[in-house]
Formats: structure tokens, sequence, C-alpha cells
């Protein structure tokens, strides 16, 4: 039969999956996220007027239901204690209402597009698993002299940026091959070889032992359903993929790699035992707000006061979860219960009548977020291949191009502004320039990290050279950072040191004394609000606050020196 050309809703749907795997830019402060962010802000404007013409298709019932999930979200942004910080999530995340808004039409975009179309979104998927896998192994194999391309811990992140999220979208492009063999007699089997060999290699350079794990998973279901000779293909095609990931870490720029069958045979359990941790704390912030939660993106604010001494001790004092790393918990605490039943009504709809590749590099998006976090990279990626797992197309009725315009051109401002005060925010923090701090500080005056740069470059100046002048206003930056996130420590502990130098210890204790309202084992907050208990002359004030520093790390020496100083012994 002739092929007939692409509509451009099949076109939009594989564009947007292609730019979702391989957008970057390193003129940016979040290089891997900001591009995508503008995108989904397109992706929402496009989306959601497509997401309701669905309600008068076949794919009513998921359609209704994923805009329950996105009414939800907005009423839970609109009750949230910072309701504007909900609305665009954390800065270099994003993963507050727009991000839901953008979920909900990336799935929409997909479902729309016909079966014939969907083979063109899946071809933009694989080949952006490509291109990863190609950027994983040089990044590996050599210095490519860009900073943001350097390994993360040995290990490769490639144009998404990390390599948990690498690993996902390479054991999704493993599963979609594994999925499309179903249909292809054995003598054709082999072609797939060049696809799914680079991205068992990258699984291996991610060092992500979930995704790995996964890959496993894909080998058994094809041996459960009896398709011996493909599950011995794709078990070959991973142990190969395998052994190249492992040669290119041995031979590549001499970093210490870290691949992902090495840290399995390192330590299997390490990355367990946090989650666990943190899923059975956040059940504390879900019982706090159980109907809507705290707002979208606020997993971090919901949940940092809750910290066991167990994650304290396994991940470090200040070290704080953005993001659940499960997809169930993360909306039971951000959007509450009302929000999980939506999306899992959502979810439980929309798989209904899939099938075809694209559903398997969906499943194996989808169990990852069992344990990874949320993305902008993978989640809209997970929910618009299930979209297009849509077996038939989808009919819709009506119009929306005026919708979809004014939208769009919502959209695209949005964008600019996001990524020209992204291009101010990394330029102020390389060159530690007031002026671009200031742009920046103009273009996303939402965010609190613009504030902080600010902050940190009159510091330097009141520091190196002795201007307490510039330490004032860096208290004043630090504090109006502080004021638009007041949930995060970081930013009181910073305004608290400041403090100290401009020697003001009564305030810069009760700087600290807030830093420890939302996070009760910050190490950083406690040594802190010692310090200042002693210069304001009241040391027995640090005692306590030292000795639960030795509890979270014994072998805290400065905590020891101070316990000495405020007369607590040693």
């Amino acid at each position: 039969m002739p092929r007939t050309a692409a509509s451009p809703a099949g076109l939009f749907a594989a564009a947007v999956t292609f730019l979702l795997l391989v957008l970057f830019s390193p003129l940016v402060a979040a290089p891997f996220w900001s591009p995508r962010a503008a995108l989904l802000l397109v992706v929402a404007a496009v989306g959601l007027p497509t997401l309701v013409r669905l309600w008068w298709s076949d794919a009513r019932s998921a359609a209704m239901a994923a805009t329950g999930f996105v009414a939800v979200a907005a009423l839970s942004t609109a009750v949230s204690p910072e309701p504007l910080l909900a609305l665009i999530g954390p800065y270099g995340w994003g993963t507050g209402l727009l991000f839901v808004a953008a979920v909900a039409g990336a799935w929409a975009i997909g479902t729309a597009v016909s079966s014939s179309e969907a083979r063109l979104v899946e071809r933009a998927f694989l080949a952006g698993v490509l291109v990863n896998a190609a950027v994983a192994i040089l990044q590996t194999a050599v210095d490519l002299g860009i900073t943001e391309l350097a390994l993360f811990d040995g290990r490769a992140g490639a144009l998404v940026g990390n390599p948990v999220q690498l690993g996902a979208v390479a054991v999704a492009g493993f599963a979609l091959v594994a999925w499309r063999l179903h249909g292809v007699p054995p003598a054709a089997a082999p072609r797939w070889l060049p696809v799914a060999l680079p991205a068992a290699a990258a699984i291996e350079l991610s060092g992500s032992r979930f995704a790995l794990g996964v890959a496993v998973l894909v080998v058994a279901v094809a041996v459960r359903r009896r398709r011996i000779r493909m599950a011995a293909l794709l078990a070959a095609t991973l142990v190969g993929g395998i052994a190249i990931g492992t040669f290119v870490a041995e031979v590549g720029t001499g970093e210490e790699a870290a691949p992902g069958t090495e840290r399995v045979a390192a330590d299997p359990a390490s990355g367990v035992t946090p989650r666990l941790e943190t899923w059975m704390s956040a059940w504390h912030a879900v019982e706090d707000r159980p109907v809507l939660g705290a707002g979208p993106g606020r997993f971090r604010a919901a949940t940092s006061r809750y910290r066991t001494l167990e994650l304290v001790r396994s991940q470090g004092p200040d070290s704080l979860f953005v993001d659940a790393h499960n997809m169930g918990v993360e909306y039971a605490v951000t959007t509450g219960l009302l929000g999980v039943a939506a999306l899992g009504a959502w979810l439980a709809l929309a798989v209904r009548g899939t099938g075809g590749p694209l559903l398997g590099a969906s499943l194996a998006l989808f169990a990852l977020h069992l344990v990874q976090p949320l993305g902008v990279e993978v989640t809209p990626l997970a929910f618009l291949t299930l979209g297009a797992a849509c077996p038939r197309p989808a009919p819709v009725t009506g119009t929306t191009r005026g919708a979809i315009g004014a939208a769009l051109a919502g959209a695209l401002v949005a964008g600019g502004v996001l990524l020209a005060g992204d291009f101010r925010l990394d330029q102020a923090a390389l060159d530690f320039e007031a002026p671009q701090a200031r742009a920046a500080d103009r273009l996303l005056p939402a965010w609190p990290e613009p504030a902080d740069v600010r902050a940190r470059i009159h510091a330097f100046d009141g520091v190196a050279n002795r201007r307490p002048d510039a330490l004032a206003r860096a208290a004043r930056f630090e504090h109006e950072a502080a004021r638009r996130d007041p949930t995060n420590p970081l930013w009181w502990n910073r305004l608290g040191e400041i403090e100290l130098r401009l020697e003001q210890p009564l305030e810069a204790r009760e700087r600290f004394r807030e830093a420890l309202l939302h996070d009760p084992w910050s190490v950083r907050a406690l040594l802190g609000y010692s310090r200042a208990s002693i210069a304001a002359g009241q040391p027995h004030g640090a005692v306590h606050a030292l000795q639960r520093v030795l509890v979270a790390q014994p072998d805290n020496g400065a905590a020891r020196e101070l316990l000495k100083t405020a007369g607590g012994g040693g």
C-alpha cells in the first residue's frame, strides 16, 4: 500500500519525542532542564486543547480521567502553602502544575496520532536513544571538552544529563526493540541489533542498577512468552552491550567509571535503603494534607522535616530528596490521595486496548518511575508513548486551532523568558557580575536561585574586600531567596552564615533555628546555631545542638571542638 503523508499532529508528536531526548544547551545555567522545560510549555499549549477534543473520541474515558488529574493538581496548587512554586515547580526540576499539564498534554498528543503515525514516533524515539548511546560512549571514552558532558560520579548522562534518566531511556529503547521483534520473522531479527546493542551499552555506562534490572526483566518476559529464539537474541545483545560498556569504561578517559554491573556487584542494596526510608517517612506528610497534598513539586518542602536518622546517615545530613523517586508516593504527598486516585484511574483507562512496541517502551519507563524521579526528559515520554500505543486512531471532532494558537503564543513567550533568564543566570554564576544576576532576577522572579546568586556575588565582594555594606546587601538578597521558598533550609543557613560574618549572632541564631524547623537533622544548621550561640555569649544553648550533630555524624571534628568551647566536654 502507498504510504500516506504524516499529518501535522504526527510530525509534532515525533518531533517532541526526539527533542525531549536530545535537547540541550551549554549556554544556560540548567543546560539539560530549561530547554526541555521551555519545550514542555509548548507541549502543554498544544496538548491541553487536544485533550479536550479527546472527550468526544474513542479515548473519552481516559481523557476525562486525565483532565480530572490536572484539575486535582490545579486545586492542590491553589491551596498549597506556596502556590506560585507549586505552579512552576522547583528550579531545575519544574515538576509543578505546569509539568502536570504538559504530561497530560503529551499523552493527548500521542493518543491523537494515527496508528501509521505512531511508527514515526517509534523511529523518533529510537533515533533519540541512539544519539544518547553514542554520546554516552564518547563521553566515557574521551574527554569531549564540554563541562556539562563530563561524567557524573563515573557515570554517563549523555544528552539527558542524568545517569539515572539515561538508563531509563536506554532500557526503554531496548524494550521497544524487544517488542518489535515479536512481529518480525526470525531472519529479520538481527537487523535490530544495531539499535539494541548501543542501548544495552548505554544502560551499562549509565551505572543504573534499576535500568539493568528492567532490561533483564524484558528478556525474562520473552522467555515466559516461549519466544526462546528471540529471548536468546535479546540476552546475547544485552550481554554484548554490557561487554562493550565495560570495555569503554575501562579504557576511557581515566576517570573512575562506575558501570552498572560493577555497581550491582559492589553494593546491590545501596540505593534501596534511602528510598524505603524516604517513602516511609513521606506518609507523615500525607497525614498532614491527605486530600490535596502540599502542591505539585513540593515533595521536599512537605517531607524534609520528617527525615529519619537512618536516612540522614545513609544519604548525608544535608542531602534532601526533591522528588520521592516513586510516582505514587510523589503524587500522594504533592496532590494528595485524591490526586493518586485520579492518576491511577487515568493510567488504568489509558492502558486499555494499547499494544505494540511503543507500549513496551512506555511500560519500561513507568517501571522505572517506581524507583526513580520524575523528570522533564522521561515522564512526558512515558505518557506520550503510552498514548501513541493505541492500536487505532482516536478520531476527534471539532477544531482547536484558535485555542492552540493563543496558548502557543503564550507558551513561546514564557519559554523565551525562561531561556533568557537562565542564560543570564549562567553568565552571572560564571563571571560573578551583578548586572547579569540582576537581569536574571528580573526575568525569573519567582524562583529563589537568582536572588541567591545575587547574594553570593555581594558576599564574595564583602569578604574579599572587607566591605560590611556588601555583606549587608548579600544578607538582603539571601533573605529574599528565603522569602520566595521559606521551606528550604539552604537559604536560611546561608543567611545565618552571612549574619555571623556581620557579627549579628542573635539574628543568625534565629535563621539557623528556622532552617532546623524544616530539616531537624541539618548538620550545617546545627553547627551554625552552635557558633551563633557561642558568639552571643550563650554557649549552653549550643550543647544540645552539637550532641545532635554527633548522633548524625559521630566523627564530626568541628562539633567536638565546639563542644569543648561550649563546656559540654569532647
